[in-house]
């Protein structure tokens, strides 16, 4: 398979004031009407952060479908997750697309979102057959696909990762050869959460997580019949979140709703910290990744961009998904910074209007994500776990923190045991809690006795 290639564009002009992107072309598949007063959305896989989309959308006065696949179909993680209650009706797709449609249409279904990454190419072949606004079903694989995505950026002269697709480990490590001194990453091309990513510094390690990698399920349900291949990106790591509409004149609108400086251990979560929209960095984020959604069909809904601003060019996209950030509690974000990426989506939804909710949050609150890495198999410790969750910066968290609970050794986002999210007026104390939360991680947080 051709590897995909391309020189670096550094942004220019960065020391000069500039203006949010918000308004750009939008595939000419997408479909333009005026968002109902109220409707019935249809969740496609409501499962992590988008089973937060039914009270959202409750909440203002619209009903709440959910589609799914059957649980057999399911990867491990999502099978039995699905609540159904406060669902007005849970759509099961078989394979039958006339059939769900035929559903969605008798339940009056006026709106699609995915609500988490393996929904992304059913929603928008439903919106699609239903005629309601959605990405182009034609380009699903951009959003989806690790290696379409590089190619595309590269097609809209945008800077990318190098980038080998290949279902081959010999044609990876010719490639792999050619580039002597070079470090690498390989990783599925379409999984998430950091699972089955990689980091190789010579052909035989490369070899050696390719047994590992190639022809294996992967944890969205998904098998790596093809691996990705990409020079391993060097710099600082940060987070995009974004909202996108359908605009005037076939135009769709991006507003970038939240800007978090990325902090990991390999390739392991560590620390997200939020940044102020008007920062010099998240302007040149936002400038670059309104080209990138563009160039990946993106104009409608949310989308989650990790990007690794490299020296001497710039913001360098490692991947996108076209479905809310997960793994946080919207409760929380909610209290300390006034929205959250499923509130801004219900938003743009309900009024094809894309805002940055959250600009009503105070200014003098510093916000942070800390993830919680188990150095190994165990169980929560009920003393130290009280604790943590009584640390003064600590507003919410997400996962399974009880007394008891197991836990596995951490080696993605998907096997972490949680997410913690800090607030406070003074950024030193969340850094002192920060600290503190590692400690305990060192000192017993795991070491507890497993709940009968």
């Amino acid at each position: 398979m051709r590897p995909l290639t391309g020189p670096a564009h550094p942004l220019t002009d960065l020391e000069q004031p500039m203006t949010l992107p918000s308004v750009h072309p939008a595939h000419p598949d997408t479909l333009l009407t005026a968002p109902p007063a109220t409707g019935v959305i249809a969740v496609v896989a409501p499962y992590g952060t988008g089973k937060h989309y039914r009270a959202e959308f409750t909440a203002r006065g619209w009903g709440c479908v959910a589609v799914t696949e059957p649980d057999s179909l399911l990867a491990p993680m999502y099978r039995g997750a699905l609540d159904p209650s406060g669902y007005g009706a849970v759509v099961v797709h078989d394979g039958d697309m006339q059939e769900t449609v035929r559903a969605l249409r008798a339940h009056g279904v006026t709106a699609l979102v995915a609500g988490t990454e393996i929904g992304v190419p059913l929603a928008e072949r439903l919106a699609f057959r239903l005629g309601l606004p959605g990405n182009s079903a034609q380009t699903s694989h951009l959003r989806r696909d690790k290696g379409a995505m590089a190619a595309a950026l590269r097609e809209a002269g945008l800077d990318h990762p190098r980038t080998l697709a290949t279902d081959s480990l010999d044609e990876a490590l010719f490639w792999a050869r050619a580039q002597p001194g070079q470090d690498f990453v390989l990783k599925p091309a379409d999984s998430g959460g950091s699972d089955g990513v990689a980091f190789c510094s010579s052909p035989a390690e490369i070899r050696s997580a390719w047994k590992q990698l190639h022809q294996v399920p992967n944890a969205l349900g998904g098998t790596n019949d093809h691996l990705i291949l990409q020079d391993r990106l060097r710099g600082i790591q940060y987070v995009v979140n974004s909202v996108s509409a359908p605009g005037q004149g076939g135009h769709g609108r991006h507003t970038f709703t939240e800007f978090w400086a990325d902090h990991r251990i390999g390739h392991l979560y560590d620390r997200l910290d939020l940044l102020r929209p008007h920062q010099l960095i998240p302007r040149a984020l936002a400038q670059y990744t309104a080209r990138a959604l563009d160039a990946l069909g993106i104009v409608t809904g949310p989308a989650h961009t990790e990007i690794m601003y490299v020296a001497g060019r710039g913001p360098v996209m490692i991947e996108t998904g076209a479905r809310p950030e997960g793994s946080y509690p919207p409760e929380a974000m909610r209290e300390v910074t006034g929205s959250d990426h499923i509130a801004d989506t219900v938003h743009a939804v309900i009024t094809g209007r894309p805002e940055r909710l959250s600009d009503r949050r105070p200014e003098h609150q510093f916000v942070s994500k800390v993830t919680l890495n188990a150095p190994h198999d165990g169980a929560i410790d009920e003393d130290l776990l009280k604790v943590m969750l009584a640390l003064p910066t600590v507003r919410g968290h997400v996962g399974k923190l009880v007394p008891g609970a197991p836990v596995t050794r951490t080696v993605d986002l998907l096997s972490s045991p949680g997410r913690l999210v800090l607030a406070s007026p003074n950024a030193a104390r969340i850094t002192a809690d920060h600290a503190t939360i590692r400690s305990l991680e060192r000192s017993g947080l795991y070491a507890g006795v497993v709940a009968q």
